[in-house]
Formats: structure tokens, C-alpha cells, sequence
């Protein structure tokens, strides 16, 4: 039996490391914050809980466009609203980066380094839920369409993720308001699109740029690691 579970999963062994490492890092973040909270005696940063839990949204919305698109069961149903769904929650995944913001005020009772390292710790879980989510869907796309049209898709995922999180860092707008108030926010997008300000074109261009980079070289990573796979396999033979 257990030969058995092990042959079905071996398909998906990196899938399986990936999710793996990203809860572990997912758990250290959430002891590094019950660490601070049992030395601070506060909760002050108890929002980055709540983003953290946002950010696993997204990668649920593309692991289950992802498998739908694998057993190919109600494509034509299913994907769509879980691309959907997923393109609305992305940016809570790499919005996390922004929370360094919060170190303009530092706390007496924990050092600075600690709130840094605090920080990063679900910035970078973050970053990764996001790459690993955009990896899937990515995938889907390649597949479907093909590649030029596959890092079209990365592109515009990208820059529109720059604008998301400008809202929701900037406007305070988040995710929910899209579900509950979408006619309102939409002619709020409409007139910030048509009379956009310096600040937000810069924050926009960089911190897409910053993600698209990231995505990149992530990419080519693996690409790396499997070329080096490839190769032993061939020597070995």
C-alpha cells in the first residue's frame, strides 16, 4: 500500500517539497510573531497573520485550476473562476513586502532587528506563495496558448500585481471590495487610471519590475536544476 501511495506521488514530489517548505516557513513566521508577542506582551503586528493567511489564498486558487486542468474534468467551468478568483487575491501574496513600512516606528521593548527579521521572514513566505502561484498558473497558460503568450501572461500579471498592492498599501482598498463594492471601486479604479500621480507610477513600475525579476530568476532556476538533472542522468547512462 505504501509502494503504491508512493508511486502516485512521485509524479508530484516537487509540487509536494514546494507546499511543504512554504508551510514550514509559514509556521516559523507565525512562532516568530507568538515569540514576539510573549516578549512585547502586545499584538501589534497581528495583521501580518491575517495577510499571511491572505496570501495562501491565491496559491489554493491556482493549485485547483491547476488540477482541474490535469484530470481535465468541467475545464471550461472550473479554471475560469479559479483564474478569477486567483488574479483577485494575488497581490495579497507578494503585499507583504510593503509591511517593511512599519519599521518607521520602532518598538521600545523589541529591537529593531528582531521587528526586521520578523518582517522578512512573512515577506519572503509571501513573495514565494506568489511565485509558486503564478508558476501554476503560468503553466496553464503555456500549455493552452503556448510560450510566447505564456510570458505575455507573466508580464501583465505582474504589473497589474504592482497596481494591487498600490491600492491596497496606498488607497487601503483590499480584495473583498472588488466581491461587495465592485461597481463603486470600479469608478475609483477609472478615475486614479485616468489622473494617475507621480508616486504611484513609480511605486507601480518599480515593484512590478522587482516581481517580474524575482519570477524570472526563480524560473530560471529551476530551469538550471533540471538542465543539471538532464545531464547526470545522461552520464550516468
Amino acid at each position: 500500500m505504501i509502494e503504491k501511495l508512493y508511486a502516485k506521488l512521485q509524479p508530484f514530489k516537487f509540487r509536494l517539497t514546494v507546499v511543504g517548505l512554504l508551510c514550514a516557513a509559514s509556521l516559523i513566521s507565525v512562532a516568530l510573531f507568538r515569540v514576539r508577542v510573549r516578549l512585547s506582551g502586545t499584538e501589534d503586528y497581528m495583521f501580518l497573520l491575517w495577510n499571511l493567511f491572505l496570501a495562501w489564498i491565491p496559491l489554493a486558487m491556482a493549485y485547483t485550476a491547476s488540477s482541474f486542468m490535469e484530470k481535465r474534468r468541467f475545464i471550461l467551468f472550473t479554471v475560469p473562476i479559479a483564474a478569477i478568483l486567483w488574479l483577485l487575491f494575488f497581490p495579497n501574496a507578494p503585499y507583504m513586502v510593503t509591511d517593511l513600512l512599519h519599521l518607521r516606528h520602532p518598538r521600545e521593548i523589541i529591537p529593531v532587528w528582531f521587528d526586521v527579521l520578523l518582517i522578512n521572514w512573512f515577506a519572503w513566505t509571501g513573495i514565494l506563495l506568489g511565485v509558486f502561484s503564478l508558476f501554476l498558473m503560468h503553466d496553464i497558460v503555456r500549455r493552452s496558448f503556448g510560450r510566447v503568450t505564456g510570458w505575455l501572461f507573466v508580464l501583465t500579471v505582474g504589473t497589474l500585481c504592482g497596481v494591487g498592492i498600490y491600492i491596497g498599501r496606498f488607497l487601503r482598498w483590499n480584495s473583498w471590495d472588488m466581491i461587495f463594492h465592485p461597481w463603486e471601486r470600479l469608478r475609483e479604479f477609472i478615475y486614479y487610471a485616468t489622473h494617475p500621480s507621480l508616486q504611484s507610477i513609480i511605486f507601480i513600475s518599480v515593484f512590478s519590475s522587482l516581481f517580474i525579476f524575482i519570477y524570472i530568476t526563480t524560473y530560471a532556476f529551476g530551469l538550471l536544476f533540471q538542465e543539471q538533472t538532464q545531464k547526470i542522468t545522461q552520464d550516468i547512462s
